[in-house]
């Protein structure tokens, strides 16, 4: 699996769709690099993960924008389907106009003043009601609706409403056969103008994931583990089990190369030109397991990229290799066990014929599944809920759902019945101007 690791792209609005945008030639840079990389690994990409900071000030204008170059630029260079973007939020996707609203700024600030061995049950309750939980995810509305295009919308546990989980979670197809599970967290419960390390909070379940027979994970967070109140059992978990963490927020494009896992961080596509060491970068991360059974390891190779002048040039490991390998031994698997599955499997060879195309998915979370959704989001408000109901995809209580959930279960529950290659046809009907 090759993947495009992109942070800290703070789309703003004030500067885009201007011809007199500062970030429009960087941009150019990297689309170029892109492109060159692409030709020298002979490969597309098979995905692209976004670690937060996608927007500047969390307005839906930028993220308007985000969605266009990704669509455009983003994705026609690498190779990767728009349907196979992985997203997850950063502090500059928090919309300050709502954050800053009294009843939300004193919900922030009694939860910073709790100690941290307190403070996730005091998120859990946050979490089990409705009400207090929009508190904490009402600031990243703007967000959860660019996300939820690629089915990472960030949302309170809600049983009526499955779609929606406090992290997100990309199910890929490692070249052995076994899964790779990417996550995605969300350390922006809580963020405004008082962000300090050691003072944001990620949500309890991250500390949470388990081992399974053939999975190797992958976790993604926007902020590095010194920024978070509550990092203890999260570091404690994700060091045990995940042997690849991807991080953003911090400008800079460091790889830390260790035994049982590799910490990597994207750096900024756009930092603040007057920071101090103004250097843009991101990285390519190519993950393949190597051996059999109890000689299993995982190659994680990195090509690490930064601007110089006006291209990208390689950022070499201690030993001047460009790019960085690292190993590490993998939990004994065969294809004979029992590989990880959520709780709707796709047909049999659905995962098999998806990996071929350069799809990721193996079981029910399958490009085609977020190919519908991706298409069903170009559609208005009203004609989304025009094609839900000819084809009874709506349910008694549905009216408690926010519009993008709305559609999200729509075509979940198009998938569950049968009917989603009828409603990827209803959609085409509609954006050909056809009618349904």
């Amino acid at each position: 699996m090759i993947f495009i690791h992109l942070s800290d792209i703070h789309f703003r609005e004030k500067e885009i769709n201007r011809l007199d945008d500062p970030n429009s030639g960087l941009r150019d840079d990297l689309i170029h690099d892109i492109k060159f990389m692409r030709q020298r690994l002979g490969r597309k990409a098979d995905g692209i993960l976004l670690t937060g900071d996608i927007a500047f000030g969390g307005t839906a204008k930028e993220y308007e924008f985000a969605l266009k170059w990704i669509e455009e630029d983003l994705c026609p260079a690498s190779g990767c389907d728009i349907d196979n973007v992985f997203v997850i939020p950063g502090n500059h996707d928090v919309n300050r106009s709502v954050a800053n609203s009294p009843m939300h700024s004193d919900a922030r600030q009694m939860l910073r003043e709790y100690p941290a061995a307190k403070v996730e049950g005091k998120i859990r309750d946050y979490m089990s009601n409705k009400t207090s939980a929009r508190l904490l995810f009402d600031p990243i509305e703007n967000y959860n609706r660019f996300a939820a295009r690629f089915w990472c919308a960030l949302g309170a546990y809600d049983e009526e409403n499955p779609d929606i989980r406090p992290f997100a979670t990309r199910l890929c197809e490692l070249n052995d056969g076994s899964t790779l599970k990417i996550w995605g967290f969300n350390s922006v419960l809580i963020s405004d103008i008082n962000d300090r390390e050691d003072r944001m909070l990620v949500d309890p379940s991250a500390a949470q994931i388990k081992r399974e027979d053939g999975v190797t994970n992958l976790i993604a967070c926007h902020h590095p583990f010194s920024w978070l109140k509550n990092k203890g059992p999260f570091r404690e978990r994700i060091e045990a089990v995940a042997h690849v963490h991807l991080f953003g927020h911090e400008h800079t494009r460091r790889v830390e190369e260790g035994v049982y896992f590799t910490t990597i961080r994207a750096g900024a596509v756009q930092p603040e030109r007057d920071e101090a060491d103004w250097k843009p970068g991101y990285n390519w991360l190519d993950l393949a397991v190597d051996g059999q059974h109890a000689d299993r390891q995982l190659i994680v190779t990195i090509w690490v990229r930064q601007r110089e002048g006006a291209q990208f040039i390689a950022v070499p490991n201690r030993q001047q290799q460009d790019p960085w390998v690292v190993r590490h031994k993998l939990p004994e698997w065969s294809k004979s066990t029992t590989v990880f599955k959520e709780s709707e499997p796709a047909p049999a060879d659905q995962g098999t014929a998806d990996a071929k195309r350069g799809g990721t998915a193996v079981t029910d979370d399958n490009p085609n599944l977020r190919s519908v959704a991706f298409k069903m989001f170009r559609l208005n408000e009203h004609e989304q809920r025009q094609i839900i109901v000819l084809l009874g995809l709506d349910e008694i209580g549905d009216q408690e759902l926010k519009d993008y959930e709305f559609a999200l279960a729509a075509v979940r529950r198009s998938a569950q019945q049968g009917k989603l290659d009828l409603l990827d046809q209803k959609i085409d009907e509609l954006l050909a101007g056809d009618g349904i």
